[in-house]
């Protein structure tokens, strides 16, 4: 499965990056280790727009109540018809919504992380 990471604070989802490749999965980041995001980045591109389809976009976010700039990729991936994953920093505690992404995406624990994966693999969270 070929899933796409992006973050509300820098940082924040390294350790879904290396759970995602533990597992086997194929992982792309929305911004560079610059920060910048990767389809305004000089030499690169979106990987919504790589010919690999994205299955899957997992937006790691602690609490905030707003979307944060860093997130857009998660916007992107709606527009796009990619699933989206809200996975929270923390172990038994969803990921809150902000109000944009209400009804468009998922809540999980970060310790679920292996379960917004196999949802989507299994069809069970493709649709609304």
């Amino acid at each position: 499965m070929h899933v796409l990471v992006t973050e509300a604070i820098f940082g924040e989802s390294d350790t879904a990056v290396a759970e995602l490749r533990a597992m086997g999965h194929q992982v792309s980041t929305c911004h560079g280790d610059g920060g910048m995001c990767r389809a305004v980045s000089e030499g690169t591109g979106c990987p919504l727009d790589d010919s690999r389809p994205v299955d899957l976009v997992v937006d790691v976010r602690g609490f905030q109540p707003d979307l944060t700039a860093r997130e857009f990729g998660a916007v992107c991936a709606i527009r796009a018809g990619v699933p989206v994953a809200l996975v929270s920093t923390v172990a038994h505690q969803r990921a809150c919504f902000p109000a944009e992404l209400a009804h468009r995406a998922w809540s999980y624990s970060a310790d679920q992380l292996s379960e917004a994966c196999d949802d989507v693999l299994h069809g069970a969270r493709a649709t609304f």
